[in-house]
């Protein structure tokens, strides 16, 4: 006869095998940094690139606004993951979150070597929750559909508008060794970045599909006029200020590239570039101000991102239709509409129809915003203030 242990004996929990903290009996899991994750290289680029800006390319951001914002967004990715998933993750999102937030956003007022200035912090503040809140919250299929940063740099341009906020200029500023410096920034960070997240075609369909249409417009006699140039620039000069623009660069390497986003197909990806370089196109194409330029082209992403799914699935049809074009599937095809309606009672399909929806017709209406041409101009008081 053997013994058996008593009923209520209890069973000691496994001990943790990784990193972990104890607090009031609990262990928590630690996630810390891999030297590999492809974050931590974006992270080194923005961060050089802020450096630049603030020694060489007379950014007007101040240290303190960056600082504010990746702190922010830091601790609120913390904290969000932590109440989801009871872990403590080093926020390597969160974090690029918020040094993205503060590379493109610029507070009206704010000058160049104001090293502390918190003028406009709310608005930094502001665009990284609602980032966040994005990523976290409208999560159709349980996979954040927009590019975090690029929801809340969109909704603050469009929402506060140009006599509070505006995006980094798309020139650079007259130090040619500053510039040089940031264009072999930005290229080798590309290469060290998009190839180890396989998104070079997808950065080449964009650029060779939005250089072509540049040029198209600049040929036909369009022209913008911004805060930073005398008189409206047309030509070579339209072309060579928007498709060669380094912010265009940052864009495309390094925001539109986010593989959490992007469609994992090689296909999807292809397709993705090439589209949102033809939407963004199509609203720059009546655009008169620089401002309303640099909206249309981070609208598109926005746009573009709710779109994926449906990019995911085009591609999964042309893959299936390649390698195996006989066959005949006995799995049912639900029809679109279908799909459409079923999604639409969901709270996160809803959110997203509407940002997708209102971040376009808001670009498209600011050609026509007198105030945006004034502030160009240098008419109005905004001038010194951006």
């Amino acid at each position: 006869m053997t013994a058996t242990a008593p009923a209520t004996a209890a069973v000691a929990p496994p001990a943790p095998t990784g990193p972990h903290l104890t607090f009031r009996g609990r262990d928590i899991p630690v996630v810390l940094p891999k030297r590999g994750d492809p974050r931590l290289k974006l992270s080194a680029v923005i961060m050089t690139l802020h450096v630049l800006g603030q020694t060489l390319l007379d950014f007007k951001v101040s240290i303190a606004q960056i600082i504010v914002s990746i702190v922010v967004c830091a601790v609120v990715e913390a904290v969000v993951t932590y109440r989801s998933q009871r872990i403590l993750v080093w926020p390597a999102s969160g974090i690029l979150t918020g040094s993205s937030v503060a590379f493109i956003l610029r507070a009206s007022g704010t000058a160049h070597g104001d090293w502390w200035s918190l003028r406009g912090i709310q608005f930094f503040v502001l665009a990284g929750v609602i980032s966040l809140l994005s990523k976290h919250l409208i999560r159709p299929g349980g996979r954040h559909l927009f590019n975090p940063s690029n929801v809340g740099i969109v909704w603050c341009l469009l929402v506060i508008g140009p006599n509070h906020v505006f995006a980094q200029y798309l020139w650079w500023g007259p130090n040619r060794v500053g510039v040089a410096l940031a264009y072999a920034v930005i290229l080798l960070g590309a290469v060290w970045i998009l190839r180890s997240v396989r998104m070079v075609p997808m950065a080449a369909s964009f650029l060779v599909t939005f250089a072509v249409l540049i040029g198209v417009f600049a040929l036909s006699g369009r022209s913008f006029i911004a805060i930073w140039h005398e008189g409206p620039i047309s030509g070579l000069s339209y072309w060579l200020n928007i498709a060669a623009s380094p912010e265009v660069l940052v864009f495309v390497f390094f925001m539109i590239s986010d593989p959490q986003t992007a469609p994992k197909a090689p296909e999807g990806r292809v397709i993705y570039g090439a589209a949102t370089a033809a939407l963004a196109a199509g609203l720059i194409f009546f655009q008169p101000t620089e401002f309303a330029i640099k909206v249309a082209i981070l609208s598109s992403l926005t746009v573009v991102c709710a779109l994926v799914p449906f990019i995911e699935g085009a591609s999964r049809r042309l893959r299936k239709d390649r390698e195996a074009p006989s066959d005949i599937s006995t799995v049912e095809v639900i029809p679109l509409p279908r799909r459409l309606v079923a999604g639409a009672r969901r709270p996160a399909v809803i959110a997203a129809l509407i940002i997708a929806v209102a971040a376009p017709v808001d670009t498209a209406l600011l050609a026509g915003n007198k105030q945006v041409i004034l502030i160009e101009r240098g008419q109005v008081g905004a001038r010194n203030a951006q």
